[in-house]
């Protein structure tokens, strides 16, 4: 255990002769070293050409210096010396021969054998004191390896020497000071001593011990730090206390700083180092101001301290008249709960951030002291916005969801009024052009062609205004399919040339390897060409349109921002140079007939049937805008992993065949669409039954005898539904062909949106002509 305790020693090294002398053939020094004058006494004036006996007690027992010349070297020869002063002593002699430009000389090395008798006599003591001293002692090398380890070491905290030797003096430090003894080792071999007052080691049983810690360089023969020695000393029971509480304060996460009556800081914690980038001695002596501007008024009336120029209230109504923060001070608060004084805290770097403060008062011995609470709100007012974000996100989508199922209301109860219209009205363009009349009646045939042409124009306009309700009420019939929309995106390009004006640059990029999505195509191309119309109107002067698609990965977090789940997309991006938006335009861009155009020119269902087309397609679509610089809208599609198919040619619309021998049953609520579709179908060559619900369908159809080809239904009905309706007759008649027709077609929808490939429907409102392609289309042989 000795042995292992004691360190290298630089004073006096035993390694080191002490004095060393050069002897010519003659006998006498021709040269010596400083040792030599330290050991004998002599200076070198009065050693040079001394003879060697004299430094001997027995002289001639080196005579013969010819025969120690013709030797390589003699070493460890024990003899007596002899100084100036008389006194004689016991050296160790090494004798080496040297070839030098005056001739052969013989160096004569002495080393005290007293000197290191009372060295290694000193370091037994030494080793002895500390072996047996009652506080821990422990060294280490510079890289903390433990190099020794005292009885009271063993004792205090419970590890074995045996154990320790050649282990990490991390291994008995507590884990949060790691750092602190880090930093104090560094600086322990750059020579300098370190006290660490209240540190924590940790025994064997895993039990923590507070102490003191002094940790002191061992400095080898060359000066230099070969060691590190570390002396701990059991805390008293007030400093284990203070310790205790040092220790709590330094593990808290909240940044504390303690300030007295005037308003200067006189302590801080380990967070409030990190959180100010102060050391604590830096922080120490520097006003609240410093770090917390605008806090020093509430500090001073926390501690009772009126503030410069106020008048302080009297004592018995202090508590009742003072408000904030220092509303109750250490004597008289302590129901009250705490409140945040929110302001800004200042880093030693300059930079500000968003900060809470909680003030509480403390009587200590050294007077009264604030402890100033320090919360950064950075994270929590991120958070904030970020739920307010998301709150207003979801109130414009339950908005925009109960617009859309109102749009999907009236939508269908419309269509059924523009079906009567346009049907009627092709009926009455049929009637008009079979008309013969003379010369008279030409001007007034002409004029009521040209009102029903006009009627059947604003039917169809009407048409298309309840198709892009439906479409944002995402009750649209949809027919997806997996394709590219770097097609999609060249087909509009191509239709538009024309209609954006020369004045709009139009350019467009994709990625090569563009995943495919699933849609319908004819929905997306719908998109894209009210976003670039959009686009158009405005730039009124010209300006540029941007349509982009690329590939897009968005892991959880980036998805949430949309509302999407994680995974691959499609991003879709139509960018203009126009006129922009404010915010407050922006916020309601999607929301159906909300429009900033002039009365006549807009009808606001453009970006709302977007939204509702995008939605169902299960994207997203969101908007930038700002005044002056255009707008982007962007268009987030799940990626699909199927083959896009093949873009099938448009076929030309063929006239439709008259099958007199076909027989139809019609079922509509509606008596005067349905009368319209009887004259129509009549006039087609078929055979007509109606009925005006799915009951009376049902025993129609029951009692009819003969066979009944097509049933052309509406979907929504009271009573039994089209499919019911439809279900209910292919019992008896399962070779019957079923039409769907409707302007609201939600029943037939499936959880996706989507219509089943089996179902075929034909859109109110609808023409004569498109009636009986239609017609024309389920009839024909499969």
């Amino acid at each position: 255990m000795t042995d292992q305790l004691v360190p290298p020693v630089a004073d006096v090294p035993p390694e080191l002769p002490e004095a060393i002398v050069a002897i010519d053939p003659r006998g006498r020094i021709t040269q010596a070293n400083s040792g030599a004058e330290d050991l004998f006494g002599y200076s070198w004036d009065e050693l040079a050409q001394r003879p060697l006996d004299d430094l001997l007690r027995e002289p001639g027992e080196l005579a013969d210096l010819a025969e120690f010349s013709a030797q390589h070297l003699h070493a460890g020869l024990e003899m007596a010396c002899r100084r100036k002063d008389g006194t004689e002593f016991h050296a160790e002699l090494s004798v080496t021969p040297m070839d030098t430009p005056d001739g052969r000389l013989v160096s004569v090395a002495f080393r005290d054998l007293g000197q290191r008798n009372r060295t290694v006599e000193r370091l037994r003591w030494l080793s002895a004191i500390v072996e047996h001293a009652h506080t821990p002692i422990v060294s280490a090398s510079v890289d903390g390896s433990i190099t020794s380890w005292n009885t009271a070491a063993e004792r205090v905290y419970g590890w074995k020497a045996s154990d320790m030797i050649g282990r990490p003096i991390g291994t008995v430090v507590e884990p949060l000071q790691a750092e602190l003894v880090t930093e104090a080792l560094a600086k322990v071999r750059e020579g300098d001593t370190v006290r660490i007052s209240e540190g924590q080691i940790v025994r064997a049983d895993g039990r923590r011990v507070a102490v003191s810690v002094t940790a002191s360089p061992i400095v080898g023969p060359a000066g230099a730090v070969v060691g590190i020695a570390y002396a701990a000393r059991d805390l008293t029971e007030r400093e284990r206390a203070e310790a205790q509480f040092r220790w709590l304060l330094n593990a808290t996460p909240l940044a504390i700083i303690g300030v007295d009556a005037a308003g200067v800081i006189r302590m801080a914690n380990t967070e409030a180092e990190r959180e100010f980038g102060y050391r604590t001695e830096e922080l120490t002596g520097r006003p609240i101001e410093a770090v917390l501007p605008g806090a020093g008024p509430a500090v001073l009336a926390e501690s009772g301290t009126p503030s410069p120029g106020a008048a302080r209230p009297p004592a018995e109504t202090a508590t009742e008249t003072e408000t904030g923060a220092g509303a109750g001070t250490a004597a008289g608060s302590g129901a009250r709960a705490p409140e945040g004084i929110p302001l800004a805290g200042r880093r030693k770097d300059g930079s500000e951030f968003p900060a809470e403060i909680l003030l509480s008062s403390l009587l200590t011995e050294d007077g009264l002291l604030v402890a100033v609470t320090v919360h950064d709100i950075t994270a929590r007012l991120q958070s904030d916005a970020e739920r307010a974000r998301l709150e207003n996100e979801l109130q414009r989508a339950q908005r925009l969801d109960s617009l859309g199922q109102l749009a999907g209301g009236v939508a269908h109860d419309f269509n059924n009024v523009l079906a009567i219209i346009l049907s009627h009205a092709s009926i009455a363009d049929e009637d008009l052009a079979g008309l013969e009349s003379g010369p008279d009646d030409q001007g007034r045939l002409a004029g009521a062609r040209r009102a029903v042409e006009q009627m059947q124009q604003a039917a169809e306009r009407g048409s298309r205004l309840t198709k892009q309700l439906l479409a944002f009420g995402r009750r649209e019939i949809v027919r997806p399919q997996v394709f590219l929309l770097s097609e999609v995106m060249a087909d509009v390009v191509r239709l538009l040339s024309g209609t954006l004006g020369t004045d709009v640059r139009t350019s467009t990029t994709s990625d090569a390897d563009l995943w495919p999505v699933t849609a319908d195509p004819g929905r997306i191309e719908q998109v894209l060409v009210n976003l670039a119309m959009n686009a158009r109107d405005a730039m009124p002067k010209g300006g540029t349109l941007q349509i982009d698609a690329v590939n897009l990965a968005l892991d959880s977090a980036q998805a949430a921002r949309y509302g999407l789940t994680d995974g691959r997309y499609v991003q879709l991006r139509v960018t203009d140079t126009g006129t922009g938006m404010p915010p407050e335009v922006a916020e309601r861009a999607f929301e159906p007939f909300y429009t900033t155009k002039p009365e006549g020119q807009g009808t606001g269902l453009g970006l709302a049937s977007v939204y509702g087309i995008v939605s169902q397609a299960a994207g997203t679509v969101y908007l930038r805008s700002r005044p002056g610089w255009g707008t982007s809208v962007t268009v987030l599609l799940p990626a699909s992993d199927g083959a896009p198919l093949a873009r099938p040619d448009v076929p030309r619309a063929a006239a439709p065949e008259k099958k007199p021998d076909r027989t139809v049953l019609v079922v509509d609520d509606e008596p005067d669409l349905r009368k319209s579709i009887e004259i129509i179908l009549g006039r087609g060559g078929y055979a007509v039954l109606t009925a005006g619900s799915g009951d009376e369908a049902a025993q129609l159809a029951g009692a009819y005898e003969g066979t009944i080809d097509l049933l052309l239904t509406d979907v929504t009905m009271p009573g039994l539904s089209g499919q019911e309706v439809a279900k209910r007759l292919r019992l008896e008649r399962p070779s019957m062909r079923v039409l769907y027709m409707s302007g609201f077609a939600q029943p037939l929808l499936t959880s996706k949106g989507t219509i089943e490939p089996d179902v075929t429907l034909v859109e109110k409102p609808f023409t004569r002509r498109s009636l009986l392609a239609k017609v024309a289309e389920v009839l024909a042989p499969a």
